[in-house]
């Protein structure tokens, strides 16, 4: 996962253990602070919880689970084993399960809190969970004596200098209500939508004392390994734009000449066309020439395969299979039918870092309206953090995008509607011409740089 650039944190931070997670935290959880993990029954509360605790078993002494009236830890133990993440070796040696459910239900809240204290003063935890704090709300009548059992209650994890989570079914709503979260230390919320054929989970930041978090909704996955969250893509105002006099040349004879000497790099770029009009070969002649010249290429292709892609580029003498055996060219290739906004943008970031990417392409964009958030600004949104992103980096951004129609389409930002934040952009075209149908392009716009304006033949051939 890449970590985006953030103020540094003086207060020592608590790993969770999970990808992105920290990075949304601003660094982890500040030590000592109580964070309640909150969402409604299957959100990912112990998923979370427990990843966590394991994630710090292997650097502390002591951490402890500790269930009130909810799941038993023995039942706890059972699902955890289906996770990478569970190590059995250090069950009993530095994980402990504990239950406070006899106390609670003999001597009620306030003998529930005196074990946990003895707990806390015989293993000194480092990190603990308490799985579920909201049973407590049903001892007590009167809302001003539960609110004084809650602040006696991170008293004593605060004395302790214990780092907790306090994991709760709590819907959003009870958060602005009941009177435990205006003590709390932090609040992240977990919940999860139906979007066409599968659940889309979110986590969302909404309180964390003491760090520059990164508040607000992300989406995260869970599966064999544990939790995985991916940060929404945003921008890093602390990075000036990289300006650059250097050219990105393309491999289609002319077209070069028509933008002045090609895409000025650090730049974003919009292709614009009709089905079959060109736009991936067009896209693809940007990177081949660029991998020729020594840049680092990462295509992300959203419809085609990669092996597809070199084989129709062999056809016109591009040697991409050679150049993608070298490492000059890497393809990223995401199914529109299993994407997400969110892990993509997080997948073009780590292989963009990773393969040392100079220019990137994106092939295309309209496979954003086959996602079931259609119409939602998060996708425009994505467009523009993506696109700032790697301007800021001086990365030479290029996207292909559909148009309205096959034939004299004027239309060239399709629903998206991201034509403001290109730079350049190149309109392909299908005009019929005495009953054949013929090829056009046009450079439509250049900012603060000379280019054609004449709309000239583009011919695909061996």
């Amino acid at each position: 996962m890449v970590a985006s650039p953030g103020r540094t944190q003086s207060q020592p931070r608590v790993t969770t253990g999970i990808v992105g997670l920290d990075e949304v935290l601003g660094g982890g959880i500040p030590k000592g602070s109580s964070v309640f993990v909150t969402g409604l029954p299957g959100a990912g509360k112990s998923v979370l919880s427990e990843q966590a605790l394991f994630a710090n078993a292997r650097r502390a002494e002591s951490v402890l689970y500790v269930t009130t009236l909810s799941e038993p830890p023995i039942k706890m133990l059972s699902f955890s084993r289906g996770f990478s993440f569970f190590q059995p070796a250090l069950l009993e040696r530095t994980v402990r399960y504990c239950d406070l459910g006899d106390a609670l239900r003999e001597g009620g809240a306030s003998a529930a809190i005196r074990q946990l204290e003895e707990l806390i003063r015989e293993h000194r935890p480092e990190f603990l969970v308490l799985d579920s704090f909201k049973v407590f709300r049903e001892h007590f009548k009167e809302t001003s004596e539960y609110r004084a059992f809650a602040a006696d209650m991170m008293i004593v994890l605060a004395t302790w200098e214990v780092t907790s989570l306090l994991v709760g079914e709590y819907s959003f709503d009870e958060i602005s209500r009941e009177p435990e979260f205006a003590i709390a230390d932090g609040i992240i919320h977990l919940s999860g939508t139906e979007e066409g054929h599968r659940q889309k989970r979110y986590i969302n930041v909404v309180k964390m004392r003491g760090t520059n978090a990164f508040f607000g909704r992300h989406s995260f996955e869970i599966d064999d390994t544990g939790m995985t969250v991916y940060p929404r893509m945003r921008p890093d105002a602390q990075a000036e734009y990289v300006l650059s006099d250097e050219r990105i040349g393309s491999a289609i004879m002319g077209l070069g000449e028509m933008m002045g000497g090609g895409i000025p790099a650090g730049t974003v770029t919009l292709i614009s066309g009709g089905t079959g009009s060109g736009k991936t070969l067009t896209a693809l002649s940007f990177g081949v020439e660029a991998a020729r010249n020594g840049m680092k290429v990462l295509f992300v292709t959203l419809e085609e395969a990669a092996n597809q892609l070199i084989r129709n580029a062999s056809t016109l003498g591009w040697p991409v299979d050679e150049l993608a055996e070298r490492g000059a060219i890497q393809f990223l290739h995401v199914s529109p039918s299993e994407m997400d906004i969110d892990r993509q943008a997080a997948a073009i970031r780590q292989q963009a870092e990773q393969a040392g990417a100079q220019l990137i392409v994106i092939d295309s964009i309209s496979a954003f309206d086959l996602l079931p958030t259609k119409g939602d600004i998060s996708t425009v949104e994505y467009l523009w953090a993506i696109s700032d992103y790697f301007k800021r980096r001086g990365t030479t951004l290029i996207m292909t995008t559909e148009a309205y129609s096959f034939f004299e389409s004027s239309g060239f930002s399709g629903e998206a509607k991201v034509s403001y934040l290109a730079d350049s952009i190149i309109l392909l075209r299908l005009v019929e011409e005495r009953g054949d149908v013929r090829r056009k392009i046009n450079v439509l716009k250049m900012r603060g740089s000379d280019h054609q304006t004449t709309l000239c033949d583009l011919d695909i051939s061996a």
